[in-house]
Order: structure tokens, then C-alpha cells, then sequence
């Protein structure tokens, strides 16, 4: 037997009898046949007084710069970087969390989000960008990063404002009360702003009975508006109180669009009903043009049954969900 076959074969032994029953632990080699206790015989070692790897012939993995990575495998060797970017560094010029080769903006200081890239916001309103139609002023997205103007402080966006160089009320759109006839009923509600008149008649003199009020909603009829039973026919006694709507609606144009809405009760069949609320809603629409109301000032819609304000289940619910309103649509401005 050769002298290398019998080193081998002592080792062989020493690591099979480290696997004796009661052995705990693999006891080290004789330093005579392996010297730095690797594995690998003094005679097939060249590195015999270093542990090494046995695919280096017993010699340590070279690792010039401490990584981890051993200089054969090290894309790096002189520069410490992890493992999976091959030994190199993760450069990072700017220092902001996102490597250079991720950052569209390595230069600059930028979140992850961002790719990397600063947040443009000048003026801090978290309205970014091309986005912030005022980049110098902060301002709520959604006024596109502007700020919300309102020269007479009045709480009306100057941009909704009729009167936005006076301090107004939100009701007038920014415009201030006023009273031109000093009958202290404001013009915005008085039906005869150019004439003194009582509150309980609506701001006209006495002998001119109103029938209609001015609401922030609507026009209140004051008394109802009829038809012929089963037509879309006016009864003829409602005449005065059409007649008292139109001259509202002419002397305040500021009141602008108003909805024509017809309601009915539960019985019947509701489509039929729908049609006959409708053909309601459209007769009284054309008398007010009759009477020099602009057709563009007026809609006529019919809810039929859809729309109760009263319980159907009672003769008095009934009567109050057969009815006709006044719904101010779009208000065009101050008194």
C-alpha cells in the first residue's frame, strides 16, 4: 500500500468511527495527515497550515474585500457588495433609498414612489406638479392647487360670487340684503321691490293681494293650483294666482330657471298618472310665457306619484301629494 492510499484510508476511518455509536462528535484529525484540520491530507494540501476548501486544494476562498464573495465569483473583488448584485456595491449617489440604476433621478433627492425623482410642490399643498395650476400659491386639488379667493371675505368663492367686491350673504350668492322701496322687506323676497308694502303681503301694498312668496327654494304658492278633475284643463279660478307668478318671476330675473313639477297621489295607475302631471306641468309652464315669462326660464316636469310629502294612507296625505311647485333651478345672481 502506497503511502498516500494508507493517509486515505486513515481518514476514511477517522470520519467513519466519528460516527460510532456514542460518539457526540467527529474528533480532529491527527495533525500529522492533516495539519489545518480541513479535510484535505497534508500531501494533497497547498495550503497545508491553512483551512481551505477541498475544490482549492485545501487553500481558502480569497476574498479581498471582506463581502462574502469570494474574488473568483466577486464582479468587484476591491469594492464590498452583496451577493445577489455579484459582489458590487449598491450605489446610491443622491442617498435618498433608490440605487442608481432604479433612480430616474440619481442626483436629486427623491421617494421610492417617485422612482426616485423629487416632489414638485413649491408651495407645499400636496398639489404636484403640472397638476397645480398655481404652483406659488397653495390651494385644495380640487381648485387644481389654487386657492379659494373671496376679496369681500364673505364666504363666496369670488368665482360664484354677483357681487364679489361686497360683503354679501351665500343665499344672494355674495350680494348684500338691500331694500330699495325701505319697507323693510329685502328686495330678494319682496314681490314688489319698487313698492312700500306689508311683510304678511309679501312686501306690496295691501291692495294688491299676493298669492305666491319668494323662498331660498322655491316660489310658495299661497294658494293651490287646480285642474278640471281627470284633465290637464286650469280651472278658471286659478287665473290670479298664474297671473301673481308671472309678475313675480318678471320683476326678479335673478330667481332664473324654475322647474315646473307636477305630484299626484298613489291611485291610479302610476305611468298614466306620470303623463297626466307632466301635461299639467306644460300647461302652466305655457300660460306663464303667455304672460311674458322667457320659455328659457321655464321647465315642466311630471313625477306623478314618485315624489310624496304626505302619507298616502290618509284623505289629508292625499290631498297634500296633488300638487304643483315652484322649484327655483339655477338663481342667476343677486337681488
Amino acid at each position: 500500500m502506497t503511502t498516500r492510499a494508507l493517509h486515505r484510508w486513515v481518514l476514511l476511518a477517522a470520519v467513519l468511527g466519528a460516527f460510532a455509536p456514542g460518539c457526540r462528535h467527529a474528533p480532529d484529525l491527527n495533525p500529522a495527515l492533516d495539519a489545518d484540520g480541513d479535510g484535505v491530507l497534508n500531501g494533497e494540501d497547498a495550503c497545508p497550515t491553512a483551512r481551505g476548501l477541498a475544490r482549492l486544494q485545501g487553500c481558502p476562498a480569497k476574498d479581498t474585500d471582506g463581502d462574502g464573495v469570494e474574488d473568483a465569483v466577486d464582479t468587484c473583488p476591491r469594492r464590498a457588495g452583496p451577493a445577489s448584485r455579484d459582489g458590487c456595491p449598491i450605489r446610491d449617489s443622491d442617498e435618498d433609498g433608490v440605487e442608481d440604476a432604479r433612480d430616474a433621478c440619481p442626483r436629486v433627492f427623491g421617494p421610492l414612489e417617485r422612482q426616485g425623482c423629487p416632489v414638485e410642490d413649491p408651495d407645499r399643498d400636496g398639489v404636484e406638479g403640472a397638476a397645480d395650476k398655481c404652483p406659488d400659491e397653495p390651494g385644495p386639488a380640487s381648485r387644481e392647487g389654487c386657492p379659494i379667493r373671496d376679496a369681500d371675505g364673505d364666504g363666496v368663492p369670488d368665482e360664484e360670487d354677483a357681487c364679489p367686491t361686497e360683503e354679501g350673504l351665500p343665499a344672494l350668492r355674495g350680494c348684500p340684503e338691500r331694500d330699495m322701496d325701505g319697507d323693510s322687506v329685502p328686495d330678494h323676497r319682496d314681490n314688489c321691490p319698487r313698492e312700500r308694502g306689508a311683510a304678511d303681503n309679501q312686501g306690496c301694498p295691501a291692495a294688491r293681494k299676493q298669492r305666491v312668496g319668494i323662498r331660498p327654494d322655491r316660489l310658495e304658492l299661497l294658494e293651490r293650483i287646480t285642474f278640471v278633475p281627470g284633465t290637464a284643463t286650469l280651472h278658471p279660478r286659478v287665473q290670479p294666482v298664474l297671473d301673481n307668478v308671472a309678475e313675480v318671476l318678471l320683476a326678479h330675473p335673478r330667481l332664473g330657471v324654475i322647474a315646473v313639477e307636477g305630484h299626484t297621489d298613489n291611485r291610479g295607475d302610476p305611468e298614466v298618472q306620470r303623463e297626466m302631471t307632466r301635461a299639467r306641468a306644460e300647461v302652466v309652464r305655457d300660460y306663464l310665457v303667455e304672460r311674458g315669462v322667457p320659455a328659457d326660464r321655464l321647465e315642466a316636469w311630471g313625477f306623478g306619484p314618485d315624489r310624496p310629502v304626505g302619507s298616502n294612507e290618509t284623505s289629508q296625505g292625499r290631498a297634500a301629494n296633488r300638487r304643483l311647485d315652484l322649484r327655483i333651478v339655477t338663481p342667476r345672481g343677486g337681488p
